[in-house]
């Protein structure tokens, strides 16, 4: 991706300064996300657009916590699973692909880089990379996924005119991006709305006999970002299904002290909002220690504290899982 202030070395300096805070900043908040290889370019458009540091790290949060946050695992497996989604939408709108790719055995990693930087690794066009943008954070998490989809089914006739050899197929298709023009991208976004309304991500996983984890972050859109209300943040127990009948968005704190020690101790999922709820405390005591004017030392111990008690939560939910 090309951006105008790369011409200018002492700016391309500043800014990839200010990235490097913006993507510690989210990794520090939320110790429980990892880094992948394309977050930092997420980040960089919202930078590039807010042109400071404070808003983009808010905006590189929410779509880290919403919309990318099966990336940020320890491994990309779920992102996988979502690609191979990809071909089950292909399968439905152009067979002739769909064919083509299973024929040659051809995998969805040509798409990786696609979902994983929201298209921003692939194209030159900052305007394009924005239009998109602007389509995604007001879009379901996998709506890129359909993207994807719209854009190879509108390429369908080059497609088919590749050399039918494993290599060339590959290598056309992950080249497919950066020859659309940024009208294309406005069909291929119009598309893609259609494909998303048609074939929701549920109906998707039971079509391709392919079931996302209920903690996916395209199972708990509906239930947190779609209901997130900016008045009373978020607990982030709520990325965590209720199996007591109970809201989608109710804290295990809500309950009884009773049950919610029955819950937590019987339940891998209450295990690990109990995880997130402490990593979560664990910052909120360090920075409340400092507000006070507290000596470092009792700052950083109040935050080890609670992380080293999350740690041990982890290993019992690995034990147990």
């Amino acid at each position: 991706m090309s951006l105008e202030y790369r011409r200018d070395a002492d700016a391309t300096k500043r800014r990839q300064a200010q990235l490097g805070t913006v993507v510690r900043s989210v990794l520090r908040s939320y110790p429980w996300l990892g880094y992948y290889q394309g977050f930092h370019e997420l980040s960089l458009i919202f930078l590039s657009v807010f042109g400071s540091e404070r808003p983009a790290i808010e905006a590189s949060k929410m779509v880290a916590l919403f919309f990318v946050r099966d990336a940020m695992a320890s491994n990309l497996d779920h992102v996988l699973q979502q690609l191979q989604l990809l071909y089950v939408i292909l399968k439905a709108i152009s067979p002739d692909i769909h064919a083509l790719l299973v024929e040659l055995e051809v995998p969805p990693f040509f798409a990786i880089s696609w979902v994983l930087t929201w298209f921003a690794h692939d194209l030159d066009d900052f305007q394009s990379i924005c239009r998109i943008f602007d389509f995604l954070i007001v879009s379901p998490p996998m709506q890129v996924v359909y993207m994807a989809a719209a854009m190879l089914k509108r390429n369908e006739r080059d497609i088919l005119a590749y050399e039918p050899d494993f290599a060339a197929v590959h290598t056309g298709l992950s080249k497919l991006p950066s020859a659309v023009k940024e009208k294309g991208w406005r069909d291929i976004i119009d598309d893609s709305y259609h494909l998303q309304t048609e074939y929701p991500a549920t109906k998707l996983q039971h079509m391709g006999n392919l079931h996302l984890p209920k903690l996916s972050v395209v199972n708990t859109f509906e239930a947190t970002w779609m209901r997130l209300d900016p008045v009373r943040p978020l607990a982030f127990t709520s990325l965590v299904p209720c199996k007591s009948g109970q809201h989608p968005l109710a804290s295990v704190a809500s309950l009884s002290s009773s049950a919610a020690a029955q819950s937590a101790g019987n339940s891998k999922e209450n295990r690990m909002a109990r995880v997130i709820d402490l990593t979560d405390t664990a910052q909120k005591a360090r920075n409340l220690a400092l507000q006070h004017k507290w000596p470092l030392v009792v700052a950083t111990v109040a935050s080890a504290t609670m992380l080293m008690y999350a740690w041990l939560l982890m290993q019992q939910l690995q034990i147990h899982a």
